[in-house]
């Protein structure tokens, strides 16, 4: 009968264990050393050697002959737990037998001697999935197990754990496995099995695994049965992933905001069979790629992927800004949730494409930067060769947008009798401190402000009017008032402790053109 490759390549010796040498030389030496623990605690991602790490342990500390810390493979007992008649190590899965009466009658098994190896082992695979009641039945057990007894607790989640059990076992974390280790191991095994597979399908593949061997081998079964002759792009149509051409040809198209041709593109890809949410999953990481080109020295060392597919990359991430590129991950990621959350994938997919090639999606203080920008260049120029000025500076400027409607104001006589009540909130920052949980942007806005209270009245004063244009948004408002219940114990109204007759402006261009006309230098705005 045929055994699929992860199984038929399990590692037998802890020196088969691929990107573990954390895990497996501190077994290797305790085994040498005859200083085992009664418990074990094996923690990591899903296809990172847990399992098999548990098994291999079993066998070290039975085997008749042990080599180095590994176990011979040759003995009757290793050969007995390969064949599974050596009834001593016993393998139990916690989510079909997490109840109290599963572990009691562990229990009562554990007191009784190996009937053949030398120690009685029980492997508990998904150990977080047990009940309250039968983590409380198996703490003593696991403090002052039978001297001929071993645990080895093996879990993907960790964190629900309760502490009493953590605090019993020594702990071993199982780290994702590099994707070049992956690649050198499928190369291994198609050796093995006389195929032959490219470098970057080798990588595709460690990269769609995410660090999980196992996930991995199943990949290399699957692109196995399908031709001999493995190559990336047998691997991309194996798995349903979208050509990286198409990744890129939508790149483009969101960079020339290019709508139609984005969704031409799609369209394509869904009546190929291409599946939206590992669409959008695989745009997520090309503009991932393309942030970590643009933030990091030697982006090369942390992407995975060809070197022809790095410049192409290379080459869009360059024409794009930063603050594009993350908004857009932000974009990509929301519609991925709501994806699994059973909305229609086309649609979702299709809605965020159009989103991220209007304008709408650029940055809002696009226009302040490049205001900055022309500032900076004329400082520069000022500080080089004050000369070289131009009797005229010319510098971009947006057009203003149409003014947020204004906060409803009280009457003149209620809005004297508020201020003359008002006295200073002295929980003021710990409101701010409490709007910072939810949103340390709109916190912000609130900087260098102060409150009053007036009656039913939390009246705002500052010195910029950010603060009240998010009041402005009802929203907002909701979240100021539930802020302001949390910290002071009451309901208040929001108001403005003041209502100029002209807005405040802080506007730096306007001062620094301002400076420049002082100065004797003429400036026109276009």
């Amino acid at each position: 009968m045929y055994r699929v490759l992860y199984r038929k390549y399990r590692p037998r010796v802890f020196a088969d264990v691929i990107g573990q040498p954390q895990v497996t030389e501190t077994l290797k030496n305790e085994i040498i050393n005859n200083r085992t623990a009664h418990a074990y605690l094996f923690t990591g991602s899903r296809g990172t050697g847990k399992t098999t790490c548990s098994k291999i342990l079993a066998k070290a500390v039975n085997c008749l002959s042990p080599v180095d810390g590994d176990p011979c493979g040759e003995c009757a007992i290793c050969k007995g737990i390969d064949d599974g008649s050596i009834m001593d190590i016993a393998e139990i899965d916690a989510a079909s037998n997490n109840g109290v009466d599963d572990i009691r009658m562990l229990r009562e098994e554990a007191d009784f001697t190996p009937a053949n190896a030398r120690f009685r082992v029980y492997i508990i695979d998904e150990v977080h999935m047990l009940s309250i009641g039968a983590f409380n039945a198996l703490l003593k057990t696991l403090e002052e197990p039978p001297p001929h007894v071993i645990f080895i607790l093996a879990t993907t989640e960790v964190h629900k754990l309760p502490a009493t059990i953590m605090s019993r076992c020594q702990r071993f974390d199982f780290h994702r496995i590099a994707p070049e280790d992956i690649a050198d191991r499928l190369t291994y095994v198609c050796e093995k099995e006389g195929c032959a597979i490219e470098r970057d399908a080798a990588l595709l593949i460690a990269g769609i695994a995410d660090g999980a061997m196992r996930d991995s081998l199943s990949l290399l079964d699957q692109c196995m049965g399908q031709s001999d002759n493995i190559s990336e792009e047998l691997v991309r149509k194996t798995a349903g992933l979208a050509d990286k051409t198409s990744l890129l040809s939508i790149t483009d198209c969101i960079l020339a905001r290019d709508a139609a041709g984005t969704i031409n593109i799609i369209d394509e890809l869904h009546r190929s069979s291409k599946d939206m949410a590992r669409l959008c999953n695989e745009l997520i990481e090309h503009f991932r790629a393309m942030m970590l080109i643009k933030t990091m020295k030697k982006p090369r060392d942390v992407l995975v992927m060809s070197e022809s597919d790095f410049e192409k990359t290379s080459a869009q991430a360059s024409s794009m800004q930063l603050s594009v590129i993350i908004s857009a991950i932000d974009s990509l990621q929301s519609a991925y949730d709501r994806m699994m959350h059973g909305v229609n994938r086309r649609i979702e997919m299709e809605m965020t494409a159009v989103r991220l090639c209007s304008d709408s999606n650029t940055s809002d203080n696009s226009g302040l930067e490049q205001r900055i920008a022309a500032l900076e260049k004329i400082i520069g120029a000022l500080k080089a060769d004050p000369s070289a000025l131009q009797n005229s500076v010319q510098m971009p400027v947006s057009k203003p947008k149409a003014p947020a409607p204004p906060i409803k104001k009280p009457s003149a006589e209620k809005m004297e009798k508020l201020r003359r009540e008002a006295v200073p909130m002295t929980q003021w920052q710990e409101v701010i401190e409490d709007i910072k949980k939810y949103s340390r942007t709109v916190a912000a806005g609130f900087e260098g402000s102060t409150a009053y209270i007036s009656g039913d009245y939390v009246l705002v004063d500052s010195p910029n009017d950010i603060c009240f244009e998010i009041l402005r948004k009802p929203a907002q408002r909701d979240n100021m008032r539930d802020s302001i219940k949390r910290v002071t114990g009451r309901e208040y109204k929001l108001g403005r402790y003041s209502y100029p007759d002209e807005p405040k402006s802080d506007d730096a261009l306007s001062s620094f053109i301002s400076d420049l006309k002082a100065a004797g230098i003429p400036v026109t705005i276009e």
